[in-house]
């Protein structure tokens, strides 16, 4: 069965693979292509990338990364048409499972879709394609088009084109807050499906938007009575007993010191469930050795697998190049993060991410980063708030303002974004969880996991949402749900100190180890930028000062570690730029 009225002439098209990290590495990505119009033919270019699985049809394709183990990739072709999808939906479907119980969990319209997903669908005979994400659009999706052909994939770097434009809307955000708002990436073209929303295309390469699902949270209204903290309890351990449902294999835990992963980590115990948990050697709070420190001590005390990954400096910088490869540097965050895979990899299959457990149970996501209150606020006041304390002018003085949109621009976009979340009471804590969480920190599980692994977010379960989101941001603030609940139902876990409590006799370290690394991985960054002739396209994005401060920390290093902040992930936004490999290309206009 073909999809109605397909042109005889082809649209020819040619894909070359993104480069790998340093060691190998690679995400865990599906990548397709359709058109409704006109068939397709695709040439492939492997040029030493692993193999991936490929199913087609006439105007369309589907690619992914192949598990070693299971020799199973994230796309399938069936009688109705091709599927390609990474994550999980309860009760029993995810990334590995047989093409028809995912066929059948899309096709059951009544069923719920409680996980953590992206999913592209190709209808009866190639007559649609159907982009869509989960409840808060964790799972990442990004798209663009040439003419009617729509590109898609879970990450924007299988997605370039030779001809492709920065938005420097995108790269300024990045810059001030360390995540994109809304919908952009890092290229003007190419845009991230909308959190909880369906993108059906059919007729023509343009989309039609469902509704976002996140609509259908509560609002934040319900004052937590006697029986709310037992009420939250109770959800959380509903949600982890279907993420363990799953059955995906072996668990993983990545153990800090803070409450979202040891609470994980007392249910886990308290079922006797066969677990590993592995924690890096970071460096916080004054420096200090916190989170390997009283991971150590639970491990030993409860008797559980348990692991400590480090990184020489050389490691450290090799694992930021490579980070900086897989997250198509959209994130500046969880270098770290490449120890704890190569630990995983090989040895368990579902990797439990403890993301937005803080801010739903203690939403002072903006008070931590910016200062703002917790207190109650008309939303368009908050909404102002949230922009103004985000968006600072700190850096007009050193990025060259004719380069860059205005801090004001930047806040009116901002603002537009806060302004489609209402009306809700809880708009800071839906903000924080679409913009940071969703943006940055959950970067680090979704475009970071080797194939095979299955990350799972037992914090994003739809009822445990429901459940604290329907709680006043206030009430949660003074009751902080993650400290309660450990002291409430879980003491002897409660008992360690780590990174929300450290302890008095825990001295501040030196911030030495981390300098150093600093200094050199902004090194590596001059280097790529010099061999790729792109320092004058840098010196043009800085303004006098800026200029200064970049020639000054290439001889001096106590002024690299000192201007980083902002030099640095400036620098990684124009390596990628330079670097960053044309995946498609039209063998004739499409």
């Amino acid at each position: 069965m073909t999809a109605p009225g397909l042109s005889e002439a082809p649209v020819r098209l040619r894909i070359r693979w993104p480069a790998l990290g340093p060691g190998g590495e690679r995400d865990n990505f599906f990548v397709g292509a359709w058109h409704p119009t006109r068939s397709l033919q695709i040439e492939f270019i492997d040029a030493g990338h692993p193999p991936t699985a490929r199913v087609s049809g006439r105007n369309w394709m589907l690619a992914s990364a192949t598990e070693p183990r299971r020799g199973a990739g994230l796309v399938h072709r069936d009688d109705r048409g091709g599927m390609a999808f990474r994550g999980y939906v309860m009760p029993d479907v995810h990334s590995y499972s047989p093409a028809t119980a995912i066929r059948r969990c899309w096709l059951d319209i009544g069923a719920g879709r409680n996980g953590v997903f992206s999913t592209a669908l190709i209808g009866e005979g190639g007559s649609e394609l159907v982009l869509a994400t989960d409840l808060l659009g964790m799972g990442a999706l990004y798209w663009r088009r040439l003419g009617d052909l729509v590109l898609f994939a879970t990450n924007p770097r299988y997605l370039g084109r030779p001809d492709d434009r920065p938005d420097r809307f995108a790269w300024r955000y990045l810059l001030q807050t360390s995540w994109i708002a809304g919908d952009r990436s890092l290229t003007a073209e190419v845009q991230r499906v909308p959190a909880g929303c369906t993108a059906r295309f059919a007729g023509s390469g343009r989309p039609v938007l469902s509704a976002p699902a996140w609509r259908s949270l509560p609002e934040g209204v319900k004052p937590i009575d006697s029986r709310g903290l037992a009420e939250v309890e109770g959800a959380f351990q509903q949600a982890l007993d279907r993420c363990l449902g799953l059955r995906v294999g072996g668990i993983m835990l990545p153990l800090s010191s803070g409450f979202d992963s040891r609470r994980i980590l007392a249910g886990l115990v308290h079922r006797k469930t066969d677990f590993k948990a592995v924690t890096c050697r970071v460096l916080q709070q004054g420096d200090r050795d916190l989170d390997a420190r009283f991971a150590s001590q639970m491990a030993r005390d409860f008797g559980f697998p348990h692991m400590i990954v480090d990184a020489s400096d050389a490691q450290y910088l090799s694992d930021d190049i490579c980070r900086r490869a897989l997250v198509d540097a959209e994130s500046g965050q969880h270098s770290w993060s490449i120890r704890v895979h190569h630990a995983l990899s090989g040895n368990c299959d579902a990797l439990l991410d403890g993301v937005a457990g803080d801010i739903l149970g203690d939403p002072v996501g903006w008070s931590k980063l910016v200062g703002l209150s917790v207190g109650s606020r008309a939303a368009e006041k908050e909404i102002e708030s949230i922009s103004e304390h985000a968006i600072r002018s700190h850096l007009d003085s050193v990025l060259a303002p004719a380069a860059w949109p205005s801090v004001e621009e930047l806040r009116e976009d901002l603002r537009a974004y806060l302004r489609s979340l209402q009306p809700r009471a809880n708009l800071g804590e839906l903000a924080f969880i679409l913009l940071r969480q969703r943006r940055d920190t959950v970067l680090w599980s979704q475009q970071l996991a080797p194939p095979g692994v299955v990350p799972l977010y037992p914090y994003l379960d739809a009822d445990y949402l429901a459940t604290t989101l329907s709680l006043r941001s206030e009430d949660k603030h003074a009751t902080n749900l993650q400290r309660s609940c450990l002291r409430e139902f879980w003491p002897d876990f409660f008992r360690y100190g780590g990174s929300r409590d450290i302890p008095a006799d825990v001295p501040a370290g030196t911030p030495e180890r981390e300098h150093r690394r600093t200094v050199r991985c902004a090194e590596q960054l001059l280097r790529e930028i010099e061999a790729a002739d792109a320092v004058p396209q840098l010196r043009d994005l800085l303004a006098p000062r800026g200029r200064l401060a970049l020639a000054a920390s290439r001889s001096i290093p106590g002024l690299a570690a000192r201007w980083a902040w902002y030099l640095r992930p400036l620098m990684e936004l124009v390596s990628r730029q330079a670097h960053r490999v044309p995946v498609w290309e039209s063998l004739e206009a499409p």
